[in-house]
């Protein structure tokens, strides 16, 4: 878990609001073709041209796509650049607003569904899935990776503390040197033996 896999999450982060904007503007350009069918064959259609509750809904999913898909390429590049550094307050900041956003936005499809015509289940289904995919991805982002310089620092602390250093010690004694000289005298033994006098007085 270090910067590959953070980098990799916001990768899976910016495709998953890409593919989301991309379902959602399939979705309104197919619910336009059933409400202009519905509207010739003078049905009710009860939804207003999208798979969301009202204007306001689907407003705010556009709006929730389109700004995660420019916030998810930014926090990429921003990662990318930063490299360990930890997250900083406005990152975290749009993270958490990202896993709520996608939330409610999923929520909001997904009660949606039986109001729906079958021709657009299939893409509230795929919408919905999406939107809970890219809040997983914002809130795993945020749980496992806003801490990347605090995990190197205690890595390279518990690395140091496993190398062990080897101290020599030496006991210096106080005791006096004795050196090679200070001996003990020896001991010269000389035998005297007899010894001849010349006589001068002959």
């Amino acid at each position: 878990m270090g910067l590959p896999a953070c980098i990799c999450t916001k990768v899976l982060q910016l495709i998953a609001t890409v593919a989301a904007l991309i379902v959602k503007r399939l979705s309104d350009k197919h619910s336009e073709r059933v409400f202009a069918i519905n509207k010739k064959q003078s049905r009710e259609w009860t939804l207003l041209n999208s798979i969301s509750w009202s204007k306001e809904g689907d407003d705010f999913g556009t709006l929730t796509f389109v700004g995660y898909t420019f916030i998810a390429a930014v926090l990429l590049l921003t990662r990318i650049i930063e490299g360990t550094s930890n997250y900083g307050t406005c990152e975290i900041i749009l993270l958490t607003c990202g896993v709520l956003f996608f939330t409610i936005e999923g929520l909001l499809i997904f009660f949606t569904v039986e109001q729906l015509s079958e021709d657009l289940l299939i893409f509230a289904y795929a919408l919905g899935a999406l939107c809970f995919i890219c809040a997983a991805l914002f809130a795993l982002d945020l749980m496992f990776f806003k801490n990347l310089l605090k995990l190197r620092d205690s890595t390279v602390q518990t690395d140091q503390s496993k190398e062990t250093v080897a101290l020599k010690v030496y006991n210096l004694s106080q005791e006096p040197k004795m050196s090679c000289c200070n001996m003990m005298p020896r001991t010269h033994i000389v035998n005297e033996s007899s010894r001849n006098y010349l006589r001068t007085d002959l």
